[in-house]
């Protein structure tokens, strides 16, 4: 694949698409990142002429006399397209149609959008379903505290130094789950940031595989759950650095596969809006947890965690998703996670928290659950946190209840979050002794006050 075979904003490119059908004839389209979309723009010659099926695709609500039952021709995109152009193929997965316009002259243009762009993919018509999907998540490296880089320094009887050499060997893999074979790969890089200097740099790659092909999303579902996992832990949004899919066969790279002895995986690059891919890491991360404190079994308990109480913890990351949000759906979203973490707790019957003769939980007695399930509280008043915690959420969501002021919002925002987070961190293993001297450097564990 050519290093050139890449999508970027702003930089449309203007190549040949290619259906999969043979009777179909080969059309020039533009092919552009847009901040939302991957998008396709095709021309069209007007409905009423012949020779072009692509008007079809975008002829909604639209009746055609030689095909009065819409049998003989297709009226919507494939879920899979190629592109080609003097930069190379790229395979496009997931499409659909968007827009169109026509003009009085009949002449116009429709548009189709895809999930995922596959760069220098050779089996396109195959994208839909992979064998493996590989990411790097900047940041991964800090958490699991994995090296490639060891150091010696030698120095003479005067103890001045006369020789430090710097080694960088890929440790072995590490395995973190079986489900869809999740394995964390270290690896490394060089690069001259300037004359004269070399710097070294740790790379962790997620990689989940398949024997048999499969669509999608059950392969990025792991990657997104040790994403979401760093981003609770650092209390930061985490993007991918890398995103690639893989297939057995004849490969562009050679390199051995893990799931299978006698086939290897060959690797494309992926450009999509479906995850976040930002090539700029976070700079000096803070961790709540690490890899070693929780280790793999603190990783394959978060899977289940991630799964059994899905309608506390998708809010909870919903918030550190997303960087512009308003201090009302802040508390809104942690209130919904203690709502039902207080009540997927009391359902189990966690120290004695239970469901009322209605089998639901008030707000108060979730926040009790929760508190009692915790070795370590992060609160120094825990009944002020949850008289706040409860005016704050009860006001914003009702609004027959009294408008909070900001104070009491922010401040119950940052506790909700606090309670959240280290009491995931003990149920993923986290020792209480951590824990403590975390508190002690926590930026949440201070109040929040408004600016006069």
């Amino acid at each position: 694949m050519s290093d050139k075979n890449v999508l970027v904003s702003g930089s449309p490119r203007i190549g040949w698409l290619y259906d999969g059908d043979e009777e179909t004839p080969e059309v020039a389209v533009m092919l552009e990142m847009t901040s939302e979309h991957i998008q396709l723009t095709i021309p069209t010659k007007g409905l009423s002429l012949a020779g072009d099926p692509y008007g079809r695709w975008f002829s909604s609500g639209m009746d055609f006399g030689d095909d009065p039952d819409r049998t003989r021709y297709r009226y919507s995109p494939p879920l899979r397209l190629l592109f080609n152009d003097h930069l190379g193929p790229v395979s496009l997965i997931g499409c659909r149609q968007q827009a169109a316009s026509f003009a009085s002259n009949g002449a116009g243009f429709g548009r189709v959008v895809a999930d995922y762009a596959v760069l220098g993919g050779r089996r396109w018509i195959d994208f839909d379903r992979v064998n493996g999907v590989r990411s790097e998540l900047p940041g991964l490296a800090a958490w699991s505290g994995i090296t490639s880089r060891t150091s010696h320094v030698e120095t003479d009887a005067a103890s001045r130094s006369i020789e430090y050499t710097i080694t960088m060997r890929s440790p072995a893999p590490q395995r973190l789950a079986r489900g869809k074979n999740l394995t964390m790969q270290p690896s490394w890089r060089s690069s001259l940031p300037t004359p004269g200097t070399i710097a070294t740099h740790d790379v962790i790659q997620l990689v989940t595989t398949a024997t048999r092909a499969e669509g999608w999303e059950g392969l990025l579902d792991p990657h997104r759950a040790i994403q979401d996992l760093l981003s609770i832990s650092a209390w930061r949004q985490f993007s991918y650095s890398k995103l690639e899919v893989g297939m057995y066969e004849k490969p562009l790279r050679r390199e051995r596969s893990a799931a299978t002895d006698d086939k290897v995986m060959d690797w494309a690059p992926v450009t999509t809006h479906r995850v976040r891919i930002d090539e700029h890491p976070i700079s000096d991360p803070h961790f709540l947890f690490t890899f070693a404190d929780i280790g793999t079994a603190g990783v394959q308990r978060w899977m289940q965690i991630r799964k059994k109480y899905a309608r506390a913890m998708t809010p909870l990351r919903g918030v550190v998703d997303s960087e512009d949000m308003f201090a009302e759906t802040r508390i809104s979203l942690t209130g919904v996670a203690i709502e039902a973490l207080g009540f997927a707790l009391a359902q189990e019957g966690v120290r004695g928290a239970a469901l009322n003769s209605r089998g639901q939980i008030s707000y108060n007695a979730a926040m009790n659950a929760i508190l009692a399930d915790m070795p370590v509280v992060p609160l120094a008043d825990t009944e002020a946190w949850k008289t706040r915690s409860r005016v704050a959420y009860m006001g914003v969501k009702h609004p027959d209840n009294p408008q909070p002021d900001i104070g009491t919002i922010v401040n119950a925002y940052r506790e909700n979050v606090l309670v959240l987070r280290y009491w995931l961190a003990s149920r993923l293993g986290c020792s209480s002794g951590r824990l403590q001297r975390e508190l002690e450097r926590e930026p949440f564990r201070s109040e929040w006050r408004q600016r006069s």
